[in-house]
C-alpha cells in the first residue's frame, strides 16, 4: 500500500513538472571562488534536486519559472533562488555564521542563539542517532561539558544523568521537559523522534522551572512537519552484534589451588581431584566462568518509518519505529520497543492555531538475574557446569554441577544455574502521553501570543517474577515462587502563558508570563504466591502462602512564573525571571525562584573593529545567577509508635515484671532543597567562524539538603534540611572546522569540565554515613560526597623480623606477607579511630573529543570520552574473606606475596583470606576509575541524489557504526563505568558494530 502511494505521489508530481517544465544549468563556488562538489541543490517543497559533480556544476530537469532553488552545502550559508526566466546560473555560497541566528528552545519559548544569557547545549538529531543506543541520553555522553553520563549494558537501561556534579543525597537526576511534559527520564522515547535537545545547565536558564530543576533541565522538542511540503517518506535503521571485547579474566584451577594450598584449604582442591580427576596436584576441570555466561555475539537493532509534510494551513508528522536489543548474558534477557509517534499542527485562521501530538509506547523487558556476574566471580573454577554423576535427585531439573559436594558453603551456587533458574523476570509498560495546544494571535499590529497546552502521560506497567522449583546441590526452591506488581501512573501539567515580543527603534523586549497546574498519582498492586500451577495466575498457589499488598500517592502544583529578556542593539542583554511555586507535599506552601542573566556582546562596540584584524568575528561576555528547587525528596511524614522497652523502662508491680513501653511521635517538616548558582561565561567565534570558543565558570550550592539526621537521646533517625554541598568548576568548549580545496572537509573539536565537589555543611551532625557498615562511605564537611571511609595500608610485611620489630604485629599474631596497616594516630592500636577518608566517586574531570573527516561523499567520523579522578571500590574483591574461598581475578592470583621482596602491594594467598587483610575496607581494595573511550567510529557514504533520483528516492546515506570498540583503563573490571563507584556485579557494557541505511523517498 505504501508503495502504490509513493508511486501515485511521484507520478502527480511529475505531472505538474511536465507543464512548463524547462532544464536549468549552473556552477556553485564558495567565496573564495572554489567550486563546490557534492552541493545540494532541491527544488523547495519537492523532492526534486541534484547534486553538483566534481568541476561544481549542476544540472537540474522539470524545473519550472515559478520553482525556487534550494542552494546547500555544509559548512556554509545556504541560498534560496527564484528561476525566473534564467536557464544558468552561477551561485556563491559565504561561510556559515548561522549558529549565532539559530534558535533555541529555552524553557516555554524559544531564542536566538547570540541573545542568549546563560549556557545552555543543543544536540541535533544527528548527533543523537549518530550511535547504536537504545536511549537517546546514552548517545549524548561526551558530547556536552558538563553532563556526566554513566551507561549500562542491561539491555534498554537507560544511563545515570548528572549535570555539573551531584548535589542531592535523595536524588540528583534532571528533568526532562518533552514537548512540555515533566518526565522523570526519556529512555522509553526514540532517539530517531527527536528533532533537538536542549541542556539548561545553569540556574539562570533552568529556573524558570523553579521547583523540578535543581539538577538541570533537559527540553527535548520531537519531529514535526512542515508547511508547503509535499509527502516525504523517509526510513532510517541499523542492524548490529554486541560482544565483549574486554573481558576480566578469572584465576584457572591451577592458580586457584595454588592459593588454597597456601591458605591452607587444600581439602577442597583434594576434594575437587577426587571428584574429577587431576595430575600434579592440579584438578582436571578448570571452568571460566565468565565464558559460561557471555555470549559470543548479541543482536540489536532498530528501524524507524517517518513520513511529514503539509500544505498552506497545515503541518504533520507520523513515524513508526522499533528498537530490540538482546542481551549479552548467556540467558532470556532482551528489551523490545514499540514507538507510534504523530503530530499535527492546523491554522484554524491567522490568528488561531492548534496542534495536537501523542507518544505511544510499548516496552517488554526480560532482566537477567545480575547477581550471576558476583557468583561467576567469587565461584571456585573446579567443577563443570553439569554433572552426569549426580545422585538421584541432587540437582534438578537439569544436573548443574555444584560446589558444595566439594565441601563449599551455599554461599557459593552455580552461576549458570542462578541465571538460568532466576531469569523469568518480564515487565510489560504501556505509555500514552497525548498533548493538545492552542495558540491564539488577537492582534494584527502586535506580536502578542496566548498559549494553552494539556500535557498528560498514562502509565501502565506490569511485573512478573516467577522461580521455579529447583535444586543444586544445596542450593534449592522447595516451592516454586511467582511475585506480580501492576501499577499505574496518570500524570499532567497544564500551561497557559502569554508571549510579548516587542521592538522600538533599537530596543527589543520578549516578555512571558505564565500559569501552570501539574498533578501526579501513582498507584501500586502487588501479590506473591507459592507453589503455583500455573505461572500467570497467583490464586494457583498455595492459599497460605498468598499475600497481597497495594499502595498509591497523589502530589499536585500550582505555579506562575514570568520571563524578560531585554537587548539593545543585540548588544547589551538581560534576563529575568521569576518562579513560585506552591506544592501539596510539604508544610512550606511555596517557594519563589529568581534569576538574573546579562551579556556583552562586545564585538559589536565601535572600539571593537580591531577584533576583526586579529580574526575574531563574535566575543560575548556573560553572567548569571538563578535560585532553584528541588523538590525529588520525601514529603512530610509524621508517625507515632509504640515499642516495647527495655529493662530500664519495666517495673515490678503485685510481684510481677511489667514490660514499660515507649511512645515515640516524630514529625518532619521537610523543605526544597535549593541551589544556589553562578556563572560567568564567555563565548567567541574566530577565523571566519571556523573555530568556536566558549567557556564558563560555576558555582553551585545546593542548601537545606535532605540528610538522615540522630535523634536526640538515641531515639532513632530522621530526615531534616541539614545540610549544604557546592560543584564548582570550569567548562570548556572548542570546536574548529574548515575546508580544502573543493573535495576535503574537515572538523575537530572538544570539550573538558572539571568538578569540585565539597560537603559545606552538614547542621551539626559529624558526618553523613551512607554504604553498608562493613563499608562505609562518609561525607565530612570539606570532604567529597559519598567518599569512601577505611584503612591505609603500608605495604606488606615481608619478614619474620618486621613482625617481632612491630608491636602490633605481635600483639595480633600477624605473619609476613600480611597486610602493615598505617597507625593514623599514632596510639600503637589499628582501631576504628585510624580511619580516614580515601577517595570518592566523584571525577575531577570529564571530557571528550570529537573529529571529521569527508572526501565528496564519505565521511569519516570519531568521538572519544573520558573521566579522571574517580576512585572505584572493588567490591567483589573485598568479600574475599567471607567464606575463605572465594575465587579471584587473574591479575591478583599472580600477583601475590610469595615470599621477601616478591612484591611489597599484594598480601600473600593466606593473608587474602585472613579478615585481619581484607575484612575491612582499605585502600588495597580501590582503584583508580579513570579511564579514556573511544566511544564512536562512524563511516558513511552520502549516494548521490542524481543516483538516487533515477530511482524516484531522495538523499540516502550508508553506514557503518563501532560503538564502544575499546576502552582504555587500569581498574579490575569489566568496565570503570560504574553507578556510584562500587564495583560489585556491573552487568558489562558491550561493544557494538552495525551497518545501517537512511532512504529518503
Amino acid at each position: 500500500m505504501i508503495k502504490r502511494l509513493l508511486i501515485a505521489f511521484w507520478l502527480i508530481g511529475h505531472i505538474a513538472l511536465a507543464q512548463d517544465a524547462k532544464t536549468v544549468t549552473g556552477v556553485i563556488r564558495d567565496d573564495a571562488g572554489f567550486e563546490l562538489p557534492g552541493a545540494s541543490v532541491l527544488v523547495k517543497g519537492t523532492l526534486t534536486g541534484t547534486a553538483t559533480n566534481f568541476e561544481g556544476q549542476f544540472v537540474l530537469e522539470g524545473v519550472s519559472p515559478d520553482d525556487v532553488l534550494v542552494i546547500s552545502y555544509i559548512g556554509m550559508v545556504s541560498q534560496e533562488i527564484l528561476v525566473g526566466d534564467k536557464d544558468y546560473f552561477e551561485v556563491t555560497l559565504g561561510a556559515d555564521a548561522s549558529d549565532l541566528e539559530e534558535v533555541v528552545v529555552i524553557g516555554y519559548g524559544t531564542s536566538k542563539s547570540k541573545d542568549l544569557t546563560s549556557p545552555i547545549a543543543t544536540i541535533s538529531a544527528e548527533e543523537i542517532t549518530s550511535m547504536s543506543a537504545s536511549s537517546a541520553m546514552g548517545a549524548v555522553q561526551g558530547k556536552v561539558a558538563g553532563v556526566t553520563i554513566v551507561n549500562s549494558g542491561v539491555p534498554g537501561e537507560g544511563p545515570q544523568v548528572s549535570i555539573r556534579g551531584v548535589g542531592s543525597i535523595q536524588n540528583s537526576n534532571p528533568l526532562y521537559v518533552v514537548d512540555g511534559m515533566f518526565l522523570d527520564d526519556i529512555n522509553f522515547l526514540s532517539p530517531n523522534d527527536i528533532e533537538t535537545m536542549s541542556v539548561l545547565k545553569d540556574a539562570s536558564a533552568a529556573a524558570i522551572y523553579g521547583v523540578r530543576a535543581a539538577n538541570g533541565v533537559v527540553l527535548i522538542t520531537t519531529k514535526g512537519g512542515s508547511k508547503n511540503r509535499d509527502m516525504q517518506v523517509a526510513y532510517d535503521g541499523y542492524y548490529g552484534v554486541q560482544s565483549v571485547t574486554q573481558r576480566l579474566d578469572m584465576a584457572n584451577s591451577e592458580q586457584y589451588a595454588t592459593l588454597m594450598r597456601a591458605a591452607g584449604n587444600e581439602q577442597y582442591v583434594d576434594a575437587a581431584i577426587a571428584r574429577w580427576g587431576g595430575t600434579n596436584g592440579i584438578p582436571a576441570v578448570s571452568t571460566d566462568w565468565y565464558d559460561e555466561l557471555i555470549r559470543s555475539s548479541a543482536p540489536i537493532q532498530n528501524h524507524n518509518l517517518s513520513l511529514n509534510g503539509g500544505n498552506e494551513k497545515s503541518a504533520y508528522a507520523f513515524s513508526l519505529g522499533y528498537f530490540g536489543q538482546d542481551g549479552i548474558m548467556n540467558s532470556t534477557g532482551y528489551y523490545d520497543r514499540l514507538n507510534l509517534r504523530g503530530k499535527v499542527d492546523y491554522d484554524v485562521s491567522s490568528k488561531l492555531k492548534v496542534g495536537f501530538s501523542t507518544i505511544l509506547t510499548k516496552e517488554k523487558r526480560m532482566t537477567d538475574d545480575g547477581s550471576a556476574w558476583f557468583q561467576a566471580y567469587v565461584n571456585n573454577p573446579m567443577y563443570a557446569v553439569y554433572d552426569d554423576n549426580l545422585a538421584d535427585g541432587e540437582s534438578f531439573p537439569r544436573p548443574y554441577g555444584n560446589p558444595h559436594n566439594l565441601g563449599y558453603d551455599t554461599y557459593y551456587t552455580n552461576p549458570v544455574a542462578r541465571a538460568y533458574y532466576h531469569s523469568d523476570n518480564q515487565s510489560d509498560i504501556t505509555r500514552f502521553m497525548p498533548n493538545i495546544y492552542a495558540e491564539l494571535r488577537p492582534f494584527d499590529s502586535q506580536d502578542i501570543v496566548f498559549r494553552s497546552a494539556m500535557n498528560m502521560d498514562f502509565r501502565y506497567g506490569a511485573v512478573t517474577a516467577y522461580v521455579p522449583e529447583y535444586k543444586v546441590g544445596n542450593t534449592q526452591q522447595v516451592l516454586n515462587s511467582l511475585s506480580k506488581t501492576n501499577n499505574w501512573n496518570y500524570d499532567y501539567v497544564w500551561d497557559n502563558t502569554v508571549t510579548w515580543r516587542n521592538s522600538w527603534g533599537d530596543h527589543n523586549l520578549t516578555s512571558m508570563g505564565g500559569l501552570s497546574v501539574r498533578e501526579e498519582n501513582f498507584r501500586w498492586l502487588n501479590g506473591t504466591a507459592q507453589g503455583v500451577t500455573n505461572k500467570d495466575y497467583l490464586n494457583s498457589g498455595i492459599a497460605d502462602t498468598r499475600t497481597s499488598d497495594d499502595g498509591g500517592t497523589r502530589f499536585r502544583g500550582m505555579s506562575v512564573f514570568a520571563r524578560f529578556s531585554y537587548d539593545y542593539q543585540h548588544k547589551y542583554l538581560l534576563s529575568l525571571t521569576m518562579r513560585a511555586d506552591g506544592s501539596s507535599k510539604y508544610q512550606q506552601k511555596w517557594g519563589y525562584f529568581p534569576s538574573l542573566g546579562a551579556g556583552w556582546v562586545v564585538s559589536q562596540e565601535d572600539f571593537a573593529s580591531g577584533l576583526t584584524s586579529a580574526k575574531i568575528d563574535h566575543l560575548k561576555v556573560r553572567a548569571s545567577w538563578g535560585l532553584l528547587g528541588n523538590d525529588r525528596v520525601p514529603a512530610n511524614s509524621a508517625f507515632g509508635s509504640i515499642a516495647g522497652g527495655d529493662l530500664g523502662s519495666s517495673g515490678i508491680f503485685g510481684g510481677s515484671l511489667v514490660p514499660g513501653m515507649i511512645n515515640n511521635r516524630i514529625f518532619t517538616d521537610l523543605e526544597w532543597e535549593l541551589v544556589d548558582e553562578k556563572n560567568i561565561g564567555i563565548e567567541t567565534k574566530m577565523f571566519d567562524y571556523r573555530l568556536n570558543v566558549e567557556a564558563d565558570y560555576y558555582n553551585r550550592e545546593t542548601r537545606n539538603m535532605v540528610i538522615l539526621t540522630t535523634l536526640p537521646m538515641g531515639n532513632g533517625n530522621l530526615l531534616q534540611n541539614a545540610g549544604s554541598v557546592r560543584n564548582s568548576g570550569v567548562e570548556v568548549m572548542v570546536n574548529w572546522s574548515d575546508k580544502i580545496g573543493k573535495d576535503f572537509h574537515y572538523s575537530i573539536g572538544g570539550n573538558i569540565t572539571t568538578i569540585k565537589n565539597r560537603v559545606t555543611d552538614l547542621s551539626g551532625e559529624p558526618y553523613l554515613q551512607t554504604g553498608s557498615a562493613e563499608f562505609p562511605q562518609r561525607s565530612y564537611v570539606g570532604g567529597a560526597l559519598y567518599s569512601f571511609y577505611g584503612w591505609k595500608t603500608d605495604g606488606v610485611y615481608q619478614t619474620q623480623a618486621e613482625i617481632d620489630a612491630d608491636p602490633i604485629a605481635r600483639a595480633n599474631g600477624l605473619k609476613p606477607g600480611d597486610f602493615r596497616y598505617v597507625d593514623t594516630n599514632g596510639d600503637g592500636v589499628i582501631d576504628d579511630n585510624d580511619r580516614v577518608l580515601l577517595g570518592d566517586p566523584n571525577p575531577d574531570f570529564t571530557y571528550g573529543i570529537n573529529m571529521a573527516v569527508g572526501y565528496k561523499g564519505f565521511t569519516l567520523a570519531a568521538t572519544f570520552q573520558g573521566v579522571h579522578g574517580v576512585t572505584i571500590f572493588n567490591r567483589r574483591r573485598a568479600d574475599i574473606n567471607k567464606h575463605g574461598a572465594n575465587n579471584v581475578d587473574a591479575n591478583l592470583a599472580n600477583s601475590v606475596w610469595t615470599g621477601p621482596g616478591s612484591t611489597n602491594s599484594t598480601p600473600s594467598a593466606e593473608g587474602l583470606y585472613n579478615p585481619w587483610n581484607t575484612g575491612r575496607l582499605n585502600d588495597f581494595f580501590l582503584e583508580d576509575g579513570s579511564y579514556f573511550r573511544i566511544q564512536n567510529v562512524r563511516l558513511s557514504y552520502d549516494i548521490p541524489t542524481s543516483v538516487m533520483n533515477k530511482f524516484g528516492l531522495g538523499a540516502s546515506q550508508v553506514y557503518l557504526n563501532a560503538d564502544r570498540p575499546y576502552t582504555f583503563f587500569s581498574s579490575n573490571g569489566f568496565t570503570p563505568e560504574v553507578p556510584g563507584g562500587i564495583d560489585e556485579s556491573v552487568y558489562p557494557i558491550p561493544a557494538i558494530f552495525s551497518l545501517g541505511l537512511r532512504l529518503n523517498f
